[in-house]
């Protein structure tokens, strides 16, 4: 049954109050700025790169104002892009995305700076609050006889 949000963060919950946070997190990763500068700081930068169809950019800009100018853009080798071209002065991305969508990008030309750690979580629909505790114990159970950890190496995410 496929009913919420697959792999979100814990803030999908803020836009959509319909949605119930299944509490075991699937991936830990990072939020990351990449820069053009070493020296400047995020609250400096002229321009940011952010992909539209990811929320924990959006969520940061809105908790940490930013008064450059944001471009929105489909993915993240778009953002990528901007970036090497010096069309934009940094990047906020998630390191899970920098690492499985572009594994062979040279980051040592830029400055790389943690924003904040985060989760990822299943959510479902409220309206099927009662599987929550369901899916839970059979989420722990497969951590626990080792199947997500192989499943994660499987697919090369054992770091996330």
């Amino acid at each position: 049954m496929l009913d919420g949000q697959l792999g979100r963060i814990a803030d999908v919950k803020d836009d959509y109050p319909n949605l119930l946070k299944v509490d075991y997190p699937l991936f830990d990763f990072n939020l990351v700025l990449l820069k053009n500068c070493r020296q400047c700081q995020y609250e400096e930068l002229k321009s940011l790169a952010i992909q539209s169809s990811y929320p924990a950019a959006q969520s940061y800009i809105d908790n940490h104002p930013f008064e450059g100018d944001v471009i929105k853009v489909r993915n993240v080798t778009a953002q990528l892009n901007l970036l090497t071209q010096k069309r934009v002065e940094g990047t906020i991305l998630l390191d899970f995305l920098l690492s499985t969508k572009h594994p062979g990008f040279d980051q040592t030309a830029f400055h790389k700076q943690v924003l904040m750690p985060m989760k990822s979580f299943h959510f479902v629909h409220k309206r099927h609050a009662a599987i929550i505790p369901q899916l839970t114990k059979v989420l722990k159970k497969l951590d626990e006889n080792g199947t997500v950890q192989f499943l994660k190496s499987k697919y090369n995410l054992s770091k996330f």
